[in-house]
């Protein structure tokens, strides 16, 4: 099969087709979702874990090969080929009316907004949260999971149009070209409740635009891996300062957060109150394209690869 690894060179290269181990299902892949963390592998900062493949992509859509059936998969590894192998659990039914495209752009960003806005920040109804990047891969869908969780959505944007499109989504735009403290105080003069972070060197500053015993979970470091953090803003608002990755966890950890999250949403998947959005779709040959434009940050939603 032709796959894609981690080689500066992106180039697809022949591999063997995997053979799955127990508990594992073959899935033939159709598309595949580019994220951040793949850019982060080929330069050397996010290694894969011990025992996984070097081949790229965290999911997929396509068929099961043992019974025919539309799935969508988180995976560890292995998503930028034309199979791959992937734990049972770990693999979703394709609702009706979203097609393969739009499938692949699904597990990653459903798996880790649901793990770090229900199961981290505990974002419940009448909650105010805050989610950076909100046009982004994982923005789309954390702004409107957040919503249809009940609480009220603030998310940031760069510039008029995007931040309508995210409006557009539900949440409240804040556009971060301009001052973001100020906007978040105009809209929560309170402060926020929960806090999705992204750029992780802005610690220090998105803590003091958070509510009495407010949350903010860091899990991705876009800005750097430093930051400086005011203590006693901590210890006087019992603020909460969390942390989380989705790839290096268990296999039962995964399971978990996939089963917790289909349940949720995919029933709002399949009846449109939840929409995934891909940006632009590329051919396999083409992913070296494909992560220079995830890194010009200009998608909306995510880009995907087609196999």
């Amino acid at each position: 099969m032709l796959a894609v690894t981690d080689d500066a060179n992106l180039s697809p290269t022949d591999h063997p087709v995997p053979a799955p181990g127990p508990g594992e299902v073959l899935v033939r892949v159709e598309y595949a979702g580019v994220n951040r963390a793949d850019l982060s592998q080929v330069a050397g900062n996010y290694p894969p874990p011990p025992g996984a493949s070097s081949i790229l992509g965290l999911e997929v859509s396509g068929t099961r090969v043992d019974t025919g059936e539309r799935v969508m998969a988180l995976l560890t590894s292995g998503g930028y080929a034309q199979y791959v192998a992937v734990p049972e659990g770990q693999v979703m039914s394709v609702p009706e009316g979203i097609d393969q495209e739009r499938a692949a752009a699904i597990p990653e960003s459903l798996a880790t907004a649901w793990s770090n806005l229900v199961d981290i920040l505990k974002v419940g109804s009448g909650d105010t949260v805050l989610i950076q990047g909100g046009s982004g891969s994982l923005g789309t869908f954390a702004v409107q999971l957040a919503r249809e969780l009940g609480a009220n959505v603030l998310a940031t944007a760069g510039g008029p149009d995007r931040c309508r499109q995210v409006e557009e989504l539900g949440a409240t735009a804040i556009d971060h070209r301009g001052d973001v403290a100020e906007q978040v105080k105009h809209h929560a003069p309170d402060g926020v409740d929960a806090i999705l972070d992204i750029v992780g060197s802005d610690v220090g500053q998105m803590l003091k635009l958070l509510a009495l015993e407010g949350r903010i979970a860091i899990i991705s470091l876009q800005g750097g891996t430093k930051a400086e953090i005011p203590v006693g803003l901590v210890m006087v608002k019992r603020l909460s300062v969390l942390g989380s990755t989705l790839r290096s966890r268990p296999k039962e950890e995964k399971v978990e957060i996939i089963r917790d999250a289909a349940e949720f949403a995919l029933p709002r998947l399949a009846d449109g109150r939840i929409v995934p959005f891909v940006d632009r779709a590329f051919p396999l040959g083409q992913a070296k394209e494909a992560h220079e434009h995830v890194r010009s940050g200009s998608p909306f939603g995510k880009v995907v690869l087609r196999i």
